[in-house]
């Protein structure tokens, strides 16, 4: 008998579900962009561009220590890692300052700023770790 993966007969409904939703979502978003108003959207747009930029900066810089891994891996101390970590970072967080228009609004802007932050640096460590083993290092 042939195994067709996902759970079966819940899997499949679970995933039709899921799709009915996130359509809707979709939907929905299409209607509440579609209704709101031109300083909005204009808004909303800036924000997808800027998000969009930094995303991309946040997940090529890590690859620039390519070039330098192999000798930080020769020094053979933890300091040199966590300075090449902390430098990635910084230029993370000069890229998202330069493509923010203003500081993080509440409580949530303050999470997801943070969050996202949180993710460029595990990104960081996880490439510079592939790239440091690549190297032989």
């Amino acid at each position: 008998m042939e195994s067709t993966g996902g759970g079966g007969i819940l899997g499949r409904v679970g995933e039709k579900v899921l799709g009915w939703i996130a359509l809707g979502l979709l939907i929905f978003l299409g209607i509440a962009i579609w209704q709101a108003g031109p300083e909005w959207r204009a808004a909303m747009w800036s924000g997808i561009w800027r998000t969009t930029a930094w995303v991309v900066i946040a997940a090529a810089v890590p690859w620039i220590a390519r070039l330098f891994i192999r000798r930080i891996a020769e020094v053979g101390s933890n300091w040199a890692g966590v300075g090449l970590l902390a430098a990635l970072l910084a230029i993370n967080v000069i890229a998202g300052l330069l493509l923010m228009t203003g500081w993080p609004a509440g409580f949530w802007g303050w999470v997801a700023a943070l969050a996202a932050l949180a993710v460029a640096g595990t990104y960081n460590y996880l490439v510079t770790e592939y790239l440091a083993e690549m190297s032989g290092g």
